[in-house]
């Protein structure tokens, strides 16, 4: 039995205007809208004894891939931000389950398999790029939202061992990772705040993430490089998370400067969603194409513009973050659900022809934390109708 942990908070005192949330093209105007409650049903189904399974067949996990180690650090964010607000009998053997696999996955030098079989077999790819950044980002989320006092010292254990890679890698040669990495960071410095250590890495890393603003940016182009590619939104949403963590002024221009750029490139036409597509992706100087669109950077569009929001207290950005989450409702390209109702997942993409069926880890994973954060930023705990125009 779920149950809530909160009580309903009225939206109307939480100032959300008519325009945040627009018509769905399958959604009679001016009718109200429903949210859809969070679920963990997908990550359920995708989840066995030893992990949460990367890919899908329709709604059912596909186990000749496998499993890999980002989508471990994902889940555990997806899991562990419901954990804080609803009760359910899952989430402590869904969360024990991802920290034993990593556990399991880790290298002496802090680094981790990046997949293992479904028989259990650990590849020799190594997770050490933007893959080895979503695990830290997962480990520091277990850091600071522990279920219990077990699971806090074991994803401890993990993220300490594996700033020892970040000590002695090159790390910053992604910037995926290096954003991930300092969003990791963040949520351990909420748990130790003294930690001098980890405070000076995050530190370093969003410094470095600063020096590729500056080489990159110009009037016209505000971003960290020359392409805007894929899971665009952690590059401002770092920036953003270093501001929180160390209140240094100097991360907060850039970080509003590619957001706004980011939003710009993302809604043309200033409502909708057009996620960048990944057949070429967007090269300065070229046109954006618009498909494929992928769930991840639908969901960081609604991380980011929850957190700008909260800093900036902007309603633009939390009209473009709930904007963000009505792209997987249908509110996108094509007029298409991503969101799934019955099943409480995210189909994996959405093409010229339509969308990608499958529901696979990345997806649902990133689906249920877009719908999390939209909960929690406008202070609501259970389905709740809003207004349209």
């Amino acid at each position: 039995m779920v149950k809530r942990k909160n009580r309903v908070t009225d939206l109307k005192k939480q100032n959300v205007p008519n325009t945040s949330l627009y018509n769905s093209p399958k959604v009679t105007p001016g009718r109200p809208l429903q949210l859809p409650e969070p679920s963990l049903a997908q990550l359920q189904r995708l989840t066995d004894k030893t992990g949460i399974f990367e890919h899908s067949t329709g709604i059912h996990s596909d186990k000749k891939h496998g499993y890999c180690a980002e989508d471990l650090g994902r889940a555990l964010v997806a899991v562990l931000m419901y954990a804080r607000h609803y009760t359910h009998p899952a989430t402590h053997r869904l969360v024990d389950i991802y920290l034993k696999h990593l556990k399991h996955a880790q290298l002496e030098d802090g680094r981790f398999h990046h997949r293992t079989s479904a028989e259990g077999k650990l590849s020799r790819q190594i997770a050490s790029g933007d893959d080895f950044g979503r695990v830290l980002w997962g480990l520091g989320y277990a850091v600071a939202y522990p279920l219990n006092d077990q699971m806090e010292a074991l994803a401890r254990q993990l993220f300490d061992r594996a700033l020892l890679h970040i000590a002695t890698s090159n790390i910053q040669t992604y910037s995926k990772a290096t954003a991930y990495s300092v969003l990791g960071l963040h949520y351990y410095l909420k748990r130790y705040p003294k930690s001098s250590h980890a405070e000076r890495i995050l530190k370093g890393l969003a410094d470095f993430m600063l020096y590729i603003y500056e080489e990159n940016s110009s009037d016209d182009w505000c971003w960290f490089e020359d392409s805007v590619t894929y899971d665009n939104a952690k590059l401002p949403h770092c920036l953003l998370a270093a501001y929180e963590t160390t209140g240094q002024q100097k991360y907060l221009d850039p970080a509003r400067q590619s957001l706004d750029f980011l939003i710009s490139v993302n809604f043309p036409d200033g409502q909708m969603m057009q996620v960048v597509g990944n057949r070429g992706w967007y090269q300065k100087g070229k046109e954006c194409p618009r498909f494929d669109q992928q769930p991840i950077d639908a969901a960081g569009m609604v991380q980011v513009c929850a957190a700008a929001y909260r800093i900036f207290t902007l309603a633009k950005y939390k009209d473009k973050m709930i904007s963000a989450f009505q792209w997987f409702l249908g509110y996108n390209t094509l007029g298409l659900s991503l969101y799934d109702a019955s099943s409480g997942g995210s189909r994996d993409g959405l093409g010229p022809d339509g969308v990608n069926s499958n529901q696979g880890a990345e997806s649902s994973i990133m689906y249920l934390i877009a719908n999390l954060t939209v909960w929690e930023t406008c202070g609501m705990t259970k389905q709740t109708d809003i207004n349209q125009p």
